[in-house]
């Protein structure tokens, strides 16, 4: 182990600034889907808008919690696929953000009842109700997590999740990244609308 190359990350202020803000940047996607997307059912692909989607269905697992489940397994994949390509920045963004949203659900809202069923009148007292102004919530939760996200990736660092996918599919079906992003997430959408657009999740956990 190299103790001088570790000194030398830990006194220097630009390290500990750029975990600073991987902090922050996951801080803020779990924010922004905790205030913003989740009580609305709005699913806007990746690994947690599958998670909104399955809760919907499993309204006793959390979003961040199905994140996790994602996210391990998706990261493992990686390592296997491509070795020691994913730094240590991309496995704790990874990992802390589903964390995150989990805390930052229980401290929005009152009881275990109002997290299963992610009602947004009980959300943080009710005072954050965003019911009749769906199109504004969509545009202020997609604002706090493209921030969220570009802060992470600023860093060099990602979140994990449908970005590993695509990544995969570049690699084993020669399709180009973006053309991966966009097949992965449109699963997800579609996902979110055969579950809850149609119906087919039990009435008790809609929003």
């Amino acid at each position: 182990m190299d103790y001088k190359k570790i000194l030398s990350y830990l006194s220097s202020p630009r390290w500990w600034w750029s975990w600073f803000m991987i902090i922050i940047g996951c801080a803020l996607l779990a924010a922004g889907y905790v205030l913003f997307i989740s009580p609305y059912n709005i699913v806007p692909g990746g690994v947690y808008g599958a998670g909104i989607v399955l809760h919907n269905i499993f309204p006793d697992i959390q979003v961040g919690t199905f994140g996790y489940m994602f996210d391990i397994v998706l990261l493992i994949l990686a390592f296997i696929a491509f070795g020691p390509r994913f730094g240590s920045k991309t496995v704790v963004a990874a990992m802390l953000t589903p964390g995150l949203m989990n805390l930052f659900t229980r401290l929005a809202y009152p009881n275990e009842e109002a997290m299963r069923s992610l009602d947004p009148s009980q959300l943080l007292g009710g005072i954050l109700d965003m019911s009749d102004h769906l199109m504004l919530t969509t545009i202020v939760g997609a604002v706090v997590l493209g921030v969220g996200v570009g802060l992470v990736v600023k860093e060099q660092a990602t979140t994990g999740g449908t970005d590993i996918v695509a990544m995969m599919l570049q690699k084993y079906c020669k399709m180009t990244f973006s053309s991966g992003v966009l097949i992965a997430d449109s699963v997800v959408v579609l996902a979110g609308l055969l579950v809850i657009g149609f119906g087919i999740a039990g009435g008790e956990a809609q929003g």
